[in-house]
């Protein structure tokens, strides 16, 4: 069942990659660039362990887990460099 819902994060970070891109497109701006390492972080992370899950593939479930602490660690980053913003 999991693999049903987390389908609809992964069709949502498919269209937010798509619109990041565009604003690096029309313009570099520091939100932008990490906006999209986070999202395609995220698409990585989340193919390779669904994919690993389904195969029964440990190794690959177990290096999908290292991406994920990526990925977790450059959103805490986001929201830690936002909240100093605000501050």
């Amino acid at each position: 069942m999991s693999v049903y819902i987390d389908s609809i994060t992964f069709l949502w970070a498919i269209i937010v990659l798509v619109l990041y891109s565009n604003l690096i497109v029309k313009g570099i701006s520091w939100l932008s660039s990490i906006g999209l390492a986070i999202t395609a972080t995220y698409l990585i992370a989340q193919s390779g362990w669904t994919t690993a899950f389904l195969l029964g593939d440990i190794w690959g479930r177990d290096f999908s887990n290292y991406i994920w602490f990526i990925f977790n660690t450059l959103v805490f980053a986001l929201l830690t460099i936002l909240w100093k913003k605000v501050k």
